[in-house]
């Protein structure tokens, strides 16, 4: 009850059997009584999270190649993972846009010249502590994909802790976490953002709320219908 008044996260309730026959398979996982490797809708650490991710990174990669146009969204606590560090350059070398929202470290570094110049690294630090996970892939011609979960884009999370990442499909949710994702990328109030030297600069010219106010506000409205 504590933890809930300081921090920010995102859930999913669902009756999907295909998601819940998964979870159940988490937990016996847990226990020892299960050995499954092929999750079909769940990205399980340290069974198939990181290899879904990376593959979806190079996915993007190679349509931009093609001259499509591609988009990745990330927002997480830390990021340091040099297999997938390394993937998000290259994707952006080839021309596919990337906005992370990272509230704690981070080693990639944005905006270099030849490496990074089509990523953009976020911080958003304010009253509440930032604490969802949110993963979406955008191509041309294909379905957009969200996903949110436990695991942080780190070595720790993909390979040595049980974490899950749910894909979300459901229309309307969906554009709740749109709301999510471009309320945090026009956030002038609380956004530090990050430079290719690795140092960080609140925002230039009109000062907004801020995300945590707009979402605050956005939720309370809609109680009050």
């Amino acid at each position: 009850s504590k933890t809930a008044k300081l921090y920010t996260d995102l859930g999913l309730f669902t009756t999907d059997p295909k998601i819940t026959s998964e979870v159940n398979e988490v937990f016996n996982y847990l226990t020892g009584t299960s050995l499954k490797i092929d999750y079909k809708k769940l990205l399980v650490s340290p069974i198939n999270a990181k290899s879904t991710f990376m593959s979806k990174i190079y996915r993007a990669q190679k349509h931009a190649l093609k001259g499509k146009k591609t988009y990745i969204f990330a927002k997480m606590n830390s990021l340091e993972d040099i297999n997938i560090i390394n993937a998000l350059y290259e994707a952006s070398a080839a021309g596919v846009k990337i906005d992370l929202v990272v509230r704690g470290f981070c080693s990639l570094r944005p905006g270099v010249k030849g490496l990074s110049e089509s990523i953009r690294v976020i911080s958003i630090i304010g009253r509440f502590l930032e604490h969802s996970r949110i993963f979406y892939f955008d191509e041309e011609g294909s379905e957009s994909e969200y996903y949110i979960g436990s695991a942080d884009w780190m070595h720790r999370n993909l390979h040595n802790r049980v974490e899950v990442i749910v894909p979300v499909s459901d229309p309307e949710l969906k554009q709740t976490l749109d709301f999510h994702r471009v309320t945090c990328l026009e956030d002038l109030g609380q956004a530090w953002f990050c430079n290719s030297d690795g140092s960080y600069t609140p925002p230039k010219g009109k000062i907004n709320l801020g995300s945590h106010e707009k979402l605050m506000g956005h939720y309370l409205s809609l109680e009050k219908k």
